[in-house]
């Protein structure tokens, strides 16, 4: 019997046009399968389940293109291996998502359309479903095992079997996640390193890209981790990773139904298809209309720019005598908030100097910010026992804070030095996350694991850390190619407090103060954090981009001739304007040249940034008030150097 489909247009206030097509199955029952084939909604795609002695396994090609060799699955539950001995397997379930909803980060929107499946498996550790969705540019799945009362997920069987010869670019951190990427091929991945203490095993903190030596690219990740351990890459060998709860490794107690988080493989044909992926955001659930009724454009969530006490002047920064001189900064480079970071709640940096109240300055602080257009955010650590202030441990102290940042008129908290993905942390994040958009509070997770499109469901994560980022320029420098295979990478799963663009020249290291500037275009965060001393910025030539580029855009494109570990060029629209940031990653110097197609009709100013000597600060600023989208633009790039163009709609007298 057929399977008729019933159809549903659903308007969400905020969220755009949702079609959603299920497939109902009335007096159908389902017959055992020998294998599943799930095809996404163009064909491009198709993931295959099948069982193979006695052990369920997945692939997925890209065309006639192998792209994930047959690969286990199966999930250990208090025990119980449900992926092993399956002796029947079938399809249960099946439809298709077609949604356009509000973005941010590098578009305005974004799509969700695929092909869902639900595949219903028995063995004998009992009756276990697979949730599956098909995408034109990724395959997602995860595990379903029904049940009551508290049961400990032990491992998964999840494993990826990639095509020989390609290259997959890696970082081994998954503590915080502050691992600088580098390739290897797949047929070596590590599996162990030497350290002072001997021999560890490596771990990979996902995502793993992975470029094909047939073309194209796959990027290895997961979404919508929430109640459940973070999952980390083990290699196995035969170029196969596995995951694995490394921050877990007795397992983890979860009570009621066991619903893993989606298990992420996205397949694309260039490097602008994986930047502009939305299949990570997509598998998570939408934002609660009662917490969020604009969804992710919600008033009260407000994008922005912002200086940071710390960065450059240690904690050195929140004292108290400092702070309203810190918010006039902002005020003149026209960011929207001040970070107030690490030190302020103590008595050796801080606002208790003095006797002083903290909350009373705070809300004194927010008041003054609140005249200059500034709003205020505040750091503070989880852990106990540290020199610059309490820790968040216990869920009496995490109410309590959110509850008097509130009540003192700041908007946000930057909660530092989680360093696990641990279940148990992950659902703190979730609990403090939900704290915050009660009270209408943004929060920054720093010292934290890779986004898995959190901000899907909940828009006040405003950003992340849980990456390499500039930070470690104030005592050494960070590899070249780890910044040109970021937005292919770490960026391509999710937003990032990158901290970009120093400008003072002991703090440039291996790159130029171009491409420097160019690290603003090149990651997105709805909460852009300046790390150097606004008197640089203020003397700045970048001063006018400093104050006019956004952390979010309604469009981007990676332009041509971008690689992983060389030049990597990347155009973003922001209203009318469009910004292009280039970096040469590589280790020698290479020429680029790029159309300006992007821009569309009409003229533009341009006004455009290249490396100059003295190098590395020096910078020549070239206008030229008509160019269009017939033009080129070109750069000699030196290792670590940079290009930047801003274009701007001509005003015509």
């Amino acid at each position: 019997m057929k399977a008729r489909a019933a159809t549903a247009s659903v308007r969400a206030r905020g969220w755009g046009w949702v079609w959603v097509v299920l497939a109902v199955f009335p007096g159908w029952l389902p017959l055992p399968a020998a294998e599943v084939r799930m095809p996404s909604p163009s064909g491009n795609l198709t993931a295959v389940v099948r069982v193979e002695g006695g052990r369920a396994v997945w692939s997925l090609q890209r065309r006639d293109t192998v792209i994930i060799e047959p690969s286990p699955l199966g999930i250990r539950v208090s025990g119980a291996d449900h992926g092993a001995l399956v002796h029947t397997l079938r399809e249960a379930g099946a439809g298709s998502v077609r949604e356009v909803y509000p973005w941010r980060g590098g578009k305005a929107w974004a799509t969700n359309h695929c092909q869902t499946y639900r595949l219903g498996l028995d063995a004998p550790a009992g009756a276990w479903a697979l949730e599956a969705r098909v995408f034109d540019d990724g395959f997602a799945y995860r595990y379903r095992v029904p049940g009551s009362g508290v049961r400990r997920v032990e491992a998964e069987a999840s494993t990826w079997t990639l095509p020989a010869g390609g290259t997959a670019w890696v970082q081994t951190n998954t503590g915080d996640y502050e691992g600088a990427y580098h390739p290897v091929a797949v047929e070596s991945f590590p599996r162990e390193e030497r350290t002072e203490q001997g021999r560890r095993e490596v771990h990979l903190g996902p995502p793993v890209t992975v470029k094909l030596k047939e073309g194209g690219y796959v990027l290895v990740s997961e979404a919508g981790l929430f109640n459940y351990s973070g999952m980390s890459l083990r290699s196995t060998g035969d170029r196969r990773l596995r995951a694995v709860f490394e921050d877990d490794p007795g397992g983890f107690e979860v009570e009621g139904e066991v619903v893993s988080p989606w298990r992420v493989t996205l397949v694309v044909d260039d490097l602008n298809g994986l930047v502009n992926s939305d299949v990570i955001p997509g598998l998570c659930e939408p934002p609660d209309p009662a917490l969020f009724p604009g969804g992710m454009r919600t008033a009260w969530i407000r994008p922005g720019r912002a200086l940071i006490t710390w960065c450059v002047f240690g904690n050195e920064g929140a004292r108290w005598h400092l702070q309203k001189w810190f918010v006039d900064q902002c005020a003149a480079l026209k960011c929207e908030y001040l970070l107030v970071d690490a030190g302020w709640r103590t008595e050796r940096w801080g606002w208790l100097a003095g006797g002083g109240d903290v909350w009373a300055r705070l809300r004194e602080l927010c008041e003054y910010g609140r005249t200059r257009g500034v709003d205020i955010v505040v750091w503070h650590a989880y852990p106990e026992g540290r020199d610059d202030g309490p820790g968040l441990t216990r869920p009496e102290a995490r109410r309590e804070l959110m509850e008097k940042v509130a009540a003192a008129g700041a908007k946000g908290g930057k909660i530092d030095f989680f360093n696990s993905e641990k279940a148990e942390v992950i659902r703190v994040q979730g609990e403090m996350t939900r704290l915050a958009a009660e009270r209408r509070l943004l929060i920054n997770f720093h010292g934290a694991h890779k986004p898995t499109g959190e901000a899907r469901t909940w828009p006040n994560e405003i950003t992340r850390e849980g990456i390499r980022e500039q930070e470690y320029l104030l005592w050494d420098s960070l590899p070249l190619e780890h910044y040109s295979a970021l937005p292919f990478t770490r960026l391509a799963a999710g937003h990032a407090d990158f901290l970009p663009t120093y400008v003072r020249s002991r703090f440039l290291r291996n790159t130029t103060a171009t491409f420097q500037m160019a690290t603003a275009v090149l990651a997105t965060s709805g909460f852009v954090c300046w790390p150097d001393h606004p008197d640089d910025y203020r003397a700045s030539v970048f001063l006018g981009l400093v104050q006019a580029i956004p952390g979010v855009w309604d469009e981007t494109r990676v332009l041509p001739g971008s690689e992983m570990g060389g030049v990597v060029g990347i155009a973003r629209r922001s209203g009318s304007e469009w910004f292009v940031g280039v970096i040469n990653g590589a280790a020698d110097a290479r020429s680029w040249s790029a159309g300006l197609e992007f821009l569309g009709e009409g003229a533009f100013t341009a006004t455009r940034y290249r490396d100059e000597a003295p190098h590395p600060a020096g910078v020549r600023v070239e206008v030229d008030e008509a160019m269009t989208a017939g033009n080129r633009v070109t750069a000699e790039l030196r290792p670590g150097g940079g290009w930047v163009g801003w274009f701007r709609p001509r005003q015509v007298p």
